[in-house]
């Protein structure tokens, strides 16, 4: 499969679940979506994208006896009549393998992506962490391993509190009330659609000291303050049963990036440009991304 045409189409599911429909905030008026070609534009973009799962799929059944991955795996659970393991359809291990995607890999590199800036803007901070991860690395291992994750405490309060402020979906997934509650004197409806707006939560002044200030500090002192979920101020990831299952993998793979980045290397704005020349500002969308791109000069580490 052409990564081209992956990306292309990555894009344009992008920009639908940015979408706002009106029928989810008014469903007696779904007839708008049809009208505004919404309804349409969706059953395009979903006959696509299912052409491009399945062709997907049929380029790695052609490739049987090949190093075995986690599709494969999916593939086999297809294949397997009346056993014992997890048996799913075609469409099953589509949806999984959307998922992935959608979920794993756009919302990883923005939480590097918020990380990096905000330590730019933050020298002090940069310096402290860099110093963390090269003492815990090893000035010659050559890189940082995962197992040394775990006694970077800084690298990790750094990454949180860039998620704090910049939480990867803003919005996170909807839940639906199960029965009728009262909140804070107003009457919820069982049935009712209930979105968390992670990023308003995480800049709550009564729930956080100095809340638009990057202070990676306040994790430290606060460890039990984690992804669970278990401390509502602090959710990028949900909380819940229906908490991101991907969460350990996420957070993981973002420490290990962002520690390799801080390890190796050395970074300054390009000459003549100043710390304060420069806003950390957030674009539209579902998992907004800077506005403006941020330019670094990457000095490698001297051996």
């Amino acid at each position: 499969m052409d990564p081209r045409i992956f990306r292309v189409m990555m894009k344009e599911v992008t920009d639908l679940l940015e979408t706002i429909a009106v029928s989810d905030m008014f469903p007696r008026l779904r007839w708008v979506d049809w009208a505004t070609g919404l309804d349409a534009r969706i059953a395009r973009t979903a006959s696509k994208l299912d052409d491009v799962l399945e062709r997907t799929l049929q380029e790695h059944e052609r490739s049987e006896g090949e190093a075995c991955d986690l599709l494969d795996d999916l593939l086999s659970a297809i294949k397997e009549e009346g056993g014992q393991g997890v048996q799913l359809d075609r469409v099953d291990v589509k949806g999984l393998i959307f998922d992935l995607f959608v979920a794993g890999i756009d919302t990883t590199s923005k939480a590097i992506e918020w990380a990096m800036p905000l330590l730019v803007k933050n020298p002090g901070e940069m310096a402290r962490v860099q110093q963390e991860v090269r003492r815990v690395a090893g000035a010659h291992q050559g890189a940082v391993q995962d197992e040394q994750l775990g006694k970077m405490s800084r690298l990790q309060a750094a990454l949180k509190e860039a998620m704090r402020l910049h939480p990867p979906v803003l919005l996170l997934i909807p839940r639906e009330t199960i029965q009728d509650t009262k909140l804070h004197g107003y009457d919820v409806a069982a049935g009712t659609r209930v979105i968390s707006n992670a990023w308003a939560i995480g800049r709550d002044g009564r729930s956080w000291e100095s809340a638009e200030e990057f202070l990676p500090e306040r994790f430290l002192h606060d460890a039990a303050v984690d992804y669970s979920g278990k401390d509502f101020r602090f959710i990028p990831f949900s909380a819940g049963r229906r908490g991101c299952p991907g969460t350990a993998f996420a957070t993981r793979l973002a420490e290990l990036a962002l520690a390799s980045l801080v390890y190796h290397f050395d970074w300054e704005l390009p000459e003549g440009q100043e710390v304060e020349s420069f806003e950390v500002v957030e674009s539209s969308g579902l998992s907004p991304a800077l506005k403006s791109p941020l330019i670094l000069v990457a000095k490698p580490l001297q051996a």
